[in-house]
């Protein structure tokens, strides 16, 4: 509903007179618009974009342009990007700060694009870290994730959260990653366990301790996913082993709705539903009444029933807190 019909309504039950209501009708329709989730929006676009293109110029014509040109090209734009998100740097806090400067978070964030493509170039031309591919994304993440607390920047701790995880999986795998699916390998499935068990527990410390706590949310998101992700691998992929994940999966999901509930966030409770439903479905359906003939219309009722009552419990349950 419209502002504007809600004031029609207000005027036509006599709850507001006629004038205050053509009055705020006027303001409505004469006071300014903020544009500045589509210009942070845009801005972020464009920062993508410049780095792809760049790589993909890069890419079609490194032998003209030649290796030292891109290498002292990128070296610089990368510089002198983080210059100036240096300059403009929020003041040293462990509580939310901002940037002295609108353009600040940009800069950072072109900043850390460049060095990734100046890394991944200089690793793909010169061979840089050698078969030492651990090393290649370790060092992103140690510097992204020093960088995010220190200019407190969601979108470069994301990148350097990601880059953790990818060093996991290089660590445990270094030559598998190309040949199959990583959460099929047992030591892999272990070490994103251990990960995401490191983050949650980090993430909560350093929430209690009030250090940079408005970064919870990302970490528990990120690291709760990679966890019950892990964990819910391990109960479609190990025979004999599944309720030893399984057990456990249902343990976060359980911790996630109690989150949910005492931070009245609605999407730690969809992780908690959502993984141990799916878990649920295949340990009852696939492995405990495997073999055993039911009807088509006995699974179509249960896929109905239980999803139904998943739904009312995310929606019900949920706007009662609200």
């Amino acid at each position: 509903m419209s502002p504007f019909d809600v004031l029609a309504a207000l005027k036509q039950r006599g709850l507001l007179a006629e004038k205050q209501a053509d009055a705020l009708a006027d303001f409505e329709r004469q006071r300014p618009v903020s544009l500045h989730h589509e210009l942070r929006a845009a801005l972020y676009v464009g920062i993508l974009l410049l780095t792809s293109g760049l790589g993909l110029l890069i890419y079609e014509h490194y032998d003209a342009i030649g290796d030292m040109a891109i290498v002292g090209g990128m070296a610089a734009l990368c510089i002198a990007a983080f210059a100036y998100a240096w300059k403009n740097r929020p003041p040293l806090s462990t509580e939310q700060a901002r940037n002295r400067s609108v353009f600040g978070d940009y800069a950072l964030l072109l900043s850390c694009l460049l060095f990734l493509s100046l890394e991944g170039y200089v690793q793909y031309r010169f061979n840089l870290f050698g078969t030492r591919y651990g090393l290649v994304t370790f060092m992103p993440a140690v510097l992204f994730l020093a960088i995010a607390y220190r200019f407190d920047h969601r979108g470069v701790l994301g990148m350097g959260l990601t880059a953790l995880a990818s060093w996991v999986g290089v660590t445990v795998r270094p030559l598998e990653l190309r040949l199959r699916t990583n959460f099929f390998d047992e030591p892999t499935v272990l070490a994103a366990i251990g990960l995401g068990t490191l983050l949650i527990g980090g993430a909560l410390l350093l929430e209690k301790r009030r250090i940079k706590a408005h970064f919870t949310y990302t970490i528990l998101v990120f690291g709760g996913n990679l966890l019950l992700l892990a964990l819910l691998a391990g109960v479609f992929n190990f025979d004999g082993r599944r309720w030893l994940y399984g057990i456990p999966l249902f343990a976060v999901c359980v911790g996630f709705d109690w989150l949910a509930r005492r931070e009245n966030v609605f999407l730690y409770r969809l992780m908690g539903v959502v993984y141990a439903y799916i878990a649920a479905t295949y340990l009852i359906l696939f492995r405990l009444l495997d073999g055993m003939n039911y009807p088509t219309e006995a699974y179509l009722i249960y896929f109905v029933a239980t999803g139904a009552g998943a739904v009312y419990y995310l929606t019900h349950s949920f706007r009662k807190r609200t």
